[in-house]
C-alpha cells in the first residue's frame, strides 16, 4: 500500500509524471535493493483516478453541516472548459489559517464547451441541497456571479481578484504607469542580451496584469537605491534615465502595493472579520496622495460589502486554494495540452481530503476501472485529441473514395 500512496503523492503533490514515477521506483529498487514490484505508468494513472473518484461524496454526506463553496472554471484547454466547485465545511472557514487540500471535498468536476449560469446551478444542485450552502467564493466572472444569484446564495468576491479590479480602476488610465511599463518593456527588449542584462526588469504577465504589478515596482525601488548609492556603471545609469522623473510615482505606488499585499496576507490566513478589518485600515494611515485616497475609498467599499455578508462571523474571502489546484493540474498535463481536458482532471480530486493509507486502500478496493469509465462518460466531453482523430478518419475515408 505504501507504493500506491507514494505513487499518488509523487503525481499530485510533487508534480512527477506518471512515467517518471515508474523510473523512480526502478532506481529505488536498484540502489536500495528493496525487491519492489515496480508499477507501470498505466497502473499509477489508474491508481490516481481511483483515488480522485473516491473523494466525491453523495448528497447525504453534505447534510451533516453547513458548507462554503469555492467555484471557478479553468482557462480554455483546447475548445473546452473545466468547471470546478469545491466544498469546505463552514466551521473550517471560521478558524484561523489558510485552507489546505485536506479541507477540500470536490463537489463538481466537469467539462463543457462553455458554462452558462443556469448550467452551473444545475450541476451544483445535483450534488448538494442549496439550504446547506452558507456562501460561495469566486472571482467576479458574470456567469458565476449570476449563478450564485440564481441560487439565492451570498457571493463573496475573492480578495485577489477584487484588489486587482481596485488597482485597475485607479491606475488603468494613469499616464505615469503607462510611461513606466512602456520603458520597462523597451529596456527588456533592448538589453536582455547585452552586458548590462543584470538590470533588466522582470517580465510582466499580459493576463491579469494589475494582479502582478508588485514585482515591477520592487525592481524600480531596487534601481532607485542603486542609483542613489552610485553603484551602477555609466551605461546602466543611461539605460535607467527614465526612472528619475518617475521616482516619486514609483515610491508612492510601491508603498500602496505592499500595503495591499499585507492586507491580502492577513485576510487569507485569518479570514475576514470586523476585528481584523479595523487593524488593516491602519496600514493606510498617513497616506494621503490622490491615488492612495482612491484606493482607500474602494477598499472601504469592499470591506462594507464583506461586513454585511459576514453577519458578525469570520468568513473566508480567498479562492487561492482553487488557483493552486488548477496550477498543479496544469503542471501534471503540461506535456499533453494538445489532447484537451481528459479524465486526467481526476488528479485534482486526488489531491484533496484525507489520503492516509486506510483511505487509499479503501479507494483501491471500492473504485473499479468500470466506475472510472462511467465517471468519464458522465463528466468528460470528447477531447480535442479525439476530435482530431475523428477528423483524420473522415479525411482518410474521403481520400480513399476519391482514389
Amino acid at each position: 500500500m505504501c507504493i500506491i500512496q507514494l505513487s499518488i503523492a509523487l503525481v499530485t503533490a510533487a508534480g512527477v509524471s506518471f512515467r517518471a514515477v515508474r523510473k523512480i521506483f526502478i532506481y529505488l529498487d536498484i540502489c536500495l535493493q528493496l525487491n519492489l514490484k515496480v508499477p507501470t505508468h498505466t497502473t499509477v494513472l489508474n491508481w490516481t483516478k481511483k483515488q480522485g473518484i473516491s473523494q466525491f461524496q453523495n448528497r447525504e454526506f453534505y447534510l451533516r453541516e453547513k458548507w462554503v463553496l469555492i467555484a471557478d472554471e479553468s482557462i480554455q484547454f483546447g475548445n473546452k472548459k473545466l468547471l470546478l466547485v469545491l466544498a469546505v465545511p463552514e466551521r473550517r472557514c471560521n478558524e484561523v489559517g489558510a485552507l489546505s487540500y485536506h479541507d477540500l471535498t470536490p463537489l463538481v468536476l466537469k467539462v463543457g464547451a462553455s458554462w452558462k449560469s443556469e448550467d452551473i446551478v444545475a450541476e451544483i444542485k445535483k450534488h448538494i441541497d442549496l439550504e446547506q450552502v452558507s456562501y460561495c467564493i469566486s472571482d467576479t466572472g458574470s456567469n458565476l456571479t449570476k449563478a450564485f444569484k440564481l441560487m439565492n446564495c451570498k457571493h463573496i468576491s475573492d480578495i485577489n481578484h477584487r484588489f486587482s479590479l481596485i488597482i485597475q480602476a485607479v491606475f488603468e488610465d494613469n499616464q505615469q504607469l503607462n510611461d513606466y511599463t512602456k520603458a520597462l518593456k523597451l529596456l527588456r527588449a533592448q538589453k536582455s542580451m547585452s552586458k548590462i542584462a543584470r538590470i533588466v526588469p522582470p517580465n510582466q504577465r499580459i493576463m491579469n496584469r494589475f494582479m502582478n504589478l508588485t514585482p515591477l515596482f520592487e525592481w524600480g525601488m531596487k534601481m532607485i537605491q542603486l542609483l542613489y548609492k552610485n553603484q551602477l556603471t555609466e551605461e546602466e545609469k543611461a539605460a535607467l534615465s527614465f526612472i528619475e522623473p518617475l521616482k516619486e510615482f514609483i515610491f508612492e505606488t510601491y508603498q500602496i502595493l505592499i500595503r495591499l499585499g499585507k492586507i491580502q496576507e492577513i485576510f487569507k490566513n485569518k479570514g475576514f472579520s470586523k476585528n481584523y478589518m479595523h487593524k488593516v485600515k491602519r496600514l493606510f494611515s498617513g497616506m494621503n496622495s490622490a491615488n492612495a485616497l482612491k484606493i482607500k475609498e474602494q477598499i472601504n467599499n469592499y470591506f462594507k460589502e464583506l461586513t454585511i455578508k459576514a453577519e458578525g462571523k469570520t468568513i473566508c474571502c480567498s479562492s487561492d486554494i482553487m488557483e493552486s489546484c488548477f496550477g498543479r493540474y496544469k503542471e501534471i498535463v503540461r506535456g499533453n495540452k494538445s489532447i484537451g481536458i481528459s479524465d486526467l482532471c481526476l488528479c485534482i480530486a486526488a489531491m484533496m481530503g484525507n489520503s492516509d493509507s486506510d483511505k487509499i486502500n479503501q479507494a483501491m478496493e471500492t473504485v473499479s476501472i468500470k466506475k472510472v469509465k462511467e465517471w468519464k462518460k458522465n463528466n468528460i466531453c470528447k477531447t480535442l485529441f479525439a476530435e482530431k482523430v475523428d477528423m483524420n478518419k473522415i479525411i482518410e475515408r474521403n481520400y480513399i473514395s476519391i482514389s
